[in-house]
């Protein structure tokens, strides 16, 4: 991986993750060495208050009323254990940086065109995000990471990582941190803080077309990362997770005839951890809560499994890559009991926990070590906030946001001049009729400077009125002839347009009842089309479809049906966004490009091989609705 450029005097911070579940908490410091010494690590679990709300409290509550009820315990949560970290492990400041994830942050992998200045990059950047984000981002910060250039069908390509932030989430950080006395200094992205925790775990795979995923498997979703040569190619938010389990046993069912049922979310939660992933002939020596509990264990880890290597397979689809080399696990869950060794076995790849721990030095901590080591791999995004040293390639929304806040002030204080004392002494020794001579003289001088300025902008003025005068008589001539020109034009591109007129009807008749058969064949009843629009004079053809499916995989499943198709290639995602249907449902509305193979096509249905046609013929676009 490249070599970070780090700001200097980066000031100390402490890390804090407050998750749905946990409240994560560290602090490192520097050695003589350059190293890093953990000084502070904890990890307190949230308590579920809504699922503690008693009946009576519920029938008189509303859902507003509800989320306000939560907020307001979960900050006094926030406020009296942040403060006794604070004041416990006596760390004196009060800068905070924490890292978004899940629905809080939209991140993506796309590729453009290279562009070398700046400003024209940001532009570039900014129009393919609104693309490809699903909600405004009138409403949002946007950050990006510029990966590297590559190779895509003989043209070359930028790969960048854009990440998209809501605004109103950073009002929602710093009311939580607002109670403890702190100050929100940075919001970071999940994968790079990733990366920071994990930079010796991944080096090995960071050249040599070497290709390592990240699988962070959280509280309410699983997120799949996928970098190639140390680069980031690939990421996907999974909206299933740690929480997907605990509630699939929480909510009770039925094992052997007895009804199972759980008092409180921390049963499901302890059963989780105590049982992990057992294989299914394991479980008949289980009875009663535990032998329902292990069943719902592996029903949610395969469906959690079956997204991961559906989001696996489409990487390697579009790319054109043969595997992975490497899979590290991160998040609360990935500790679970041979869940890595299901993962491994699953996808026949070589699978790793995080370790974190390898880039610091273990100071007085108070966190038991054996209890460390199970939840290193839930600990590695917030080890990788505490690494942060102002890195300008690492994503920081609040530096985005208020890009001038760091500006200094010089302090003048000190600064002294060769004609002060001695000569500010000697001035004040001046007579009378002295002082008024040079009073007189400084008034002249200054009136002179004062009326410089006027007389060249007078002049500069009679400048511009001639010049002005001589560009419209120039204009009058240029718009008196523009008239003739234009007609001339005119007729020779409609003189052109005929030339090739009947070479461009053949090369138009894209065989559209050939397309629409396929596609009728190739949709899935997830997908609903509503749109679609062919362009026949790009080489190779292309069409734009437009539809709304039930839910994202749904949508990648479908570009991975029509790659296989014989007369379509290369799907290409052009933007999706989330519909919502109420406070729980949405649908997903999409757009994706397909190309059309021209030759193929025309096999199919028995036509003869195209003829060429000029370059200078029109364009042509159908639109099916």
């Amino acid at each position: 991986m490249a070599e970070p450029t780090v700001t200097e005097g980066f000031e100390s911070f402490v890390a804090v993750d407050i998750g749905s579940f946990s409240l994560k908490f560290a602090y490192c410091q520097k050695n003589e060495n350059g190293g890093f010494v953990l000084k502070t690590l904890a990890q307190m679990n949230i308590p579920p208050y809504e699922n503690e709300l008693t009946d009576e409290q519920r029938e008189t509550m509303s859902k507003d009323d509800v989320r306000e009820h939560c907020l307001k315990e979960l900050r006094q949560y926030l406020t009296t254990h942040i403060t006794e970290l604070l004041y416990d492990n006596e760390i004196q400041t009060k800068r905070a940086i924490t890292f978004a994830s899940n629905r809080e942050v939209t991140i993506r992998c796309i590729e453009i065109p290279p562009v070398v200045e700046q400003d024209k990059l940001t532009e570039a950047v900014t129009a393919e995000a609104n693309k490809q984000m699903p909600f405004s981002m009138g409403n949002a910060v946007l950050g990006y990471n510029v990966q590297g250039d590559t190779m895509r069908d003989e043209k070359a390509l930028t790969q960048i990582m854009v990440a998209a932030l809501q605004k109103d989430i950073i009002d929602h950080v710093n009311l939580n941190l607002k109670g403890p006395g702190l100050s929100n200094e940075g919001i970071l992205t999940m994968p790079q803080a990733l990366e920071i925790a994990l930079e010796k775990q991944m080096a090995p795979y960071s050249s040599g077309d070497k290709k390592v995923g990240l699988i962070h498997c959280g509280n309410s979703t699983t997120s799949i990362m996928i970098y190639k040569n140390g680069k980031i190619q690939f990421f996907r938010d999974i909206n299933m997770a740690g929480a997907t389990i605990t509630d699939a046993i929480y909510a009770g069912g039925e094992v052997d005839g007895q009804a199972i049922k759980f008092k409180h979310p921390n049963e499901a939660t302890e059963l989780k951890h105590k049982l992990g992933v057992m294989p299914p002939d394991e479980m008949q020596a289980l009875k009663g809560a535990e032998k329902f509990a292990a069943q719902k264990i592996f029903e949610s880890v395969e469906k959690i499994f079956q997204h991961i290597q559906l989001s696996i397979s489409f990487y390697i689809s579009q790319s054109g890559e043969t595997g992975l080399d490497k899979i590290i696990l991160t998040g609360g869950s990935a500790g679970m009991s041979n869940f890595k060794e299901f993962i491994e076995e699953s996808l026949e790849v070589s699978t790793s926990l995080a370790q974190p721990f390898s880039r610091v030095s273990i100071g007085e901590i108070k966190y038991d070590e054996e209890k460390r080591d199970l939840e290193a791999a839930g600990l590695a995004p917030i080890i990788g906030v505490a690494l942060y040293q102002g890195e300008k390639e690492t994503i920081n929304f609040i530096d985005i946001l208020f890009p001038n806040r760091k500006s200094q002030s010089m302090n003048l204080s000190g600064v002294s001049s060769k004609f002060g004392g001695n000569f500010s002494a000697k001035l004040f020794e001046l007579d009378e009729p002295k002082l008024r001579i040079l009073t007189g003289l400084l008034a002249g001088i200054l009136l002179l400077v004062g009326l410089y300025p006027v007389v060249k902008i007078r002049q500069a003025v009679t400048q511009s009125k001639d010049n002005q005068k001589k560009i419209q008589r120039e204009l009058n001539e240029l718009n008196a002839s523009q008239g003739d020109i234009t007609q001339l034009l005119s007729e020779q591109v409609r003189l052109t347009g005929l030339q090739s007129f009947g070479i461009e009807l053949d090369r138009l008749r894209v065989i559209n009842s050939a397309i629409i058969i396929e596609l009728a064949s190739s949709t899935p009843s997830q997908i609903f089309l509503n749109n679609a629009s062919f362009n026949s004079q790009s080489d190779p053809p292309t069409f734009r479809l437009q539809g709304t499916a039930d839910n994202s995989d749904s949508v990648f499943e479908y570009m991975n049906i029509l790659s296989r198709s014989p007369i379509f290639e290369s799907p290409a995602l052009e933007s999706t966004q989330e519909m919502p249907i109420d406070d729980v449902r949405y649908f997903i509305k999409f757009a994706l490009n397909v190309k059309i193979k021209r030759g193929e096509l025309r096999k199919m249905v028995g036509l003869e091989p195209e003829q060429e046609v000029s370059a200078d013929a029109p364009i042509a676009e159908e639109v099916f609705e």
